[in-house]
């Protein structure tokens, strides 16, 4: 006869523990009117109104995913393409300003819209904390993690990278860390940010460790993999 098997009784964990795993989304904001200024390069107009259909699709989604309670969308949005600008994008106040060469060579590149959208939402205040790094890795989460997430990211090189690199090394190191322990990690920092707080402590309360702790497990469970450079 073979002995009776003990019966072991599966419990779910407590409702907290369960929290951790389903990304608190704010309520969406609808999208501002946006304008487009295609003075400087008229052959921008197709491409111009593009971004702006994306935008007005991908604003209330990116508000859902940031700590947008107290938010207020500007008035207007305006979109500005411009000749010789190094920059491919940039974001001030409300305004984006769109290279037209670098579109013309990456006619793909939506995701840009969709990064400096972001930082249109973010509008952090002053903050007397080194947080410039977060503000841009949180914004290519959005984009890469969330836009874009089929495209496959350059490695990293972790002899030379840190979490402070910004962009996409930022990026995935907070994907990371949200997926492995706790999905309110973007907007808890986000929340940091828009208050003018250190964000620093946020790591160690939702994840129960530091940045530095979680770096060096990020490294050793990714190696070679996802995630580096510019925007």
């Amino acid at each position: 006869m073979f002995a009776p098997l003990a019966l072991v009784l599966l419990t779910l964990p407590p409702e907290a523990e369960l929290d951790r795993h389903l990304y608190p989304f704010s309520a969406p904001i609808a999208c501002p009117e946006i304008t487009l200024d295609t003075t400087a390069a008229e052959d921008m107009k197709p491409w111009a109104e593009r971004a702006k259909t994306l935008a007005e699709q991908w604003f209330p989604h990116i508000c859902e995913l940031l700590s947008t309670a107290e938010y207020k969308a500007p008035a207007k949005i305006n979109f500005v393409f411009r000749v010789g600008q190094s920059a491919p994008a940039y974001a001030s106040g409300s305004e984006i300003s769109f290279s037209a060469d670098w579109i013309r060579q990456h006619p793909d590149d939506f995701g840009m819209v969709v990064h400096e959208l972001t930082h249109i939402v973010q509008a952090y205040p002053r903050n007397r904390f080194d947080t410039g790094w977060l503000t841009e890795g949180i914004a290519d989460y959005v984009r890469w993690w969330r836009f874009e997430p089929e495209f496959i990211q350059r490695p990293i090189n972790f002899q030379t990278a840190s979490y402070r690199d910004a962009y996409r090394t930022t990026a995935a190191f907070l994907a990371w860390s949200s997926k492995k322990y706790n999905s309110a990690l973007v907007p808890a920092l986000d929340l940091n940010l828009r208050k003018a707080e250190d964000p620093m402590p946020t790591f160690q309360r939702l994840t129960g460790k530091t940045a530095e702790e979680l770096w060096e497990e990020f490294k050793k469970a990714t190696g070679p993999a996802p995630a580096a450079g510019g925007q």
